[in-house]
């Protein structure tokens, strides 16, 4: 059986002494902080540093050892057990010292009393008490009580019934002509048709630590169907049904049935502006001025003018928009056009188009121009993910600025959380430093003044709140880290060419292309952009 090597006070006419005795089979030698420790706890200071230096040494070196450490009579010491918990109270372990020669031994009576007395109330094991003390395993830590861990739960999932990523992807022929007459914009559906159903979530069951405090389960996410109008649930909340036949839409996490609204002609001075709690279809154009605020998506046969486009669902603009400076267009979704001029345009989906000439476009999804033309030239586009096409740029040096990669918000939250644990870390230290020097006060004078103890009491505290905030904010920086590693930070492919003057801006690396550039994908490489061959 494998034993640790211990230590035992031995009291003689001319002083105390340390004897030390092996390790067995493998176990542990003597460590000098052991015996340090032991000391304190017994309130013998007046002792050498050098003295118990030389004392481990020496035990290291030969089966036995003996030091003599003060020159003075002591009452023999009894048994001693040292009991700690740890600082998340998951697990309490003992620590038995011998007593001194002419000491008592303990009782695991006595043990459990001390224990009882430290409030570890939980998932006590008396019988590793009992073999502990059977076995004489000195200088030796034993587990005396565990935590009983919760048991963690799950998140809540939800099954959508019907196509959520409906892309409007317009078919091209052999000549890479876009045709945006067909298009396939609508999800229909049906009176009473299941639109999506919810697993709810398991909420865990709640664990004990050893003070008998609750060890909560990982939060899990709750979710809840979520709906417009035209929809009703079942009487759990976990199935969802249209009440009409027409088109479905999810838009943030909530689904939206709707009839679909139809301008015969144009958006004009004959039908004013349109507000539609569902889809909107305008067979002619949308003038100057005029304005389509829908729920749904948005379809125009003829071209946008100089007027603004606001939807929950996606665009499609069959002739495309030529904005004059006035147009905007924000959809929650996909925005699809056969080419935007001149215009301001925010979605939360992906921009497919054939040419963006002098616009401010800004998209959550992938930005491709491609067909006949394939151009980006003037204005400035900003994504996450990819920006593609053909030609970027022109010869003229129109300024054009690219952007893609990383949210910057999540490199400022990242940040902030750096700092924060500098500024804890630092505060941490300053209060452990003043707990010890109060600690050694106490064990020199026996206590503390009612002042002095509650000020150790408040440190204490504080020092539990800035534990538990920096393991909050471990958690949160781990989050954000996952998405600043990845190591597609988006890109930007230019099939043919690229001309001087485009700037473009990868992550938070930016470049300003100097001389033409053909067939090439631009990607970050840690602190430069690379181009790659296509």
């Amino acid at each position: 059986m494998k034993r640790n090597a211990f230590f035992q006070l031995v009291q003689k006419k001319d002083g105390v002494y340390l004897k030390s005795y092996p390790a067995l089979h493998g176990g542990a030698p003597l460590s000098m902080e052991d015996i340090m420790q032991y000391l304190e706890q017994k309130k013998i200071m007046d002792v050498q540093l050098g003295d118990i230096a030389a004392f481990v040494e020496d035990a290291a070196q030969q089966k036995n050892a003996e030091k003599k450490i003060l020159s003075e009579d002591r009452l023999p010491e009894k048994e001693f057990p040292l009991i700690t918990i740890d600082p998340k109270r998951r697990f309490a372990k003992i620590r038995l010292y011998p007593p001194s020669n002419g000491g008592m031994r303990i009782s695991s009576e006595e043990i459990l009393d001390r224990v009882e007395q430290m409030g570890i109330k939980s998932g006590l094991l008396p019988e590793n008490i009992k073999l502990m003390l059977k076995g004489r395993l000195y200088c030796t830590d034993v587990l005396i009580a565990r935590a009983t861990p919760p048991v963690q739960g799950s998140d809540a999932v939800i099954t959508y019934h019907f196509d959520v990523d409906k892309t409007c992807k317009p078919a091209m022929d052999e000549s890479g002509n876009v045709d945006f007459h067909q298009l396939d914009m609508i999800e229909k559906v049906s009176e009473g048709q299941l639109l999506a159903t919810l697993q709810p979530a398991d909420l865990g069951t709640p664990g004990t630590d050893v003070m008998g405090g609750e060890l909560k389960p990982i939060k899990v996410k709750q979710l809840f169907l979520k709906h417009g109008k035209n929809i009703h649930l079942s009487e759990d909340g976990c199935e969802m049904y249209s009440d009409v036949p027409g088109n479905v839409t999810l838009v943030d996490d909530t689904v939206f049935v709707a009839d679909q609204y139809e301008v015969p002609a144009d958006v004009g001075p004959s039908t004013g502006d349109i507000e539609y709690d569902g889809s909107v279809v305008v067979k002619g154009n949308v003038l100057t001025g005029y304005a389509i605020k829908a729920t749904g998506d948005i379809m125009v046969n003829g071209v946008v003018e100089g007027a603004s486009l606001t939807t929950d669902g996606k665009i499609v603009l069959k002739r495309g928009i030529q904005g004059k400076g006035e147009a905007t267009l924000q959809a929650g979704g996909d925005v699809i056009s056969n080419f935007i001029e001149s215009a301001n345009v925010t979605c939360g989906g992906k921009i497919m188009t054939e040419a963006i000439m002098h616009s401010k476009v800004t998209a959550e999804d992938d930005i491709v121009v491609k067909g006949k033309r394939g151009m980006i030239a003037g204005g400035y586009l900003k994504t996450k993910t990819k920006i593609e096409a053909k030609t970027i740029g022109s010869t003229m040096g129109t300024l054009t600025e690219l952007q893609v990669g990383i949210d910057p918000k999540i490199v400022e939250q990242h940040r902030f959380l750096e700092k924060e644990v500098e500024q804890l870390t630092s505060e941490r230290e300053g209060l452990m430093q003043n707990v010890l020097l109060l600690k050694k006060r106490m064990d020199t004078k026996g206590k503390l003044d009612d002042e002095k103890m509650a000020s150790l009491k408040k440190t204490g505290k504080r020092i539990q709140e800035i534990d538990t905030r920096l393991e909050e904010n471990a958690a949160e920086r781990e989050v954000l880290e996952v998405e600043l590693n990845k190591k597609d930070n988006g890109r930007i492919i230019a099939e043919n060419i690229v001309y001087p003057g485009v700037k473009m801006t990868i992550s938070n690396v930016s470049n300003t292309i100097k001389s033409e550039v053909q067939h090439s994908a631009f990607v970050r490489d840690g602190a430069d952009i690379r181009i790659r061959a296509i």
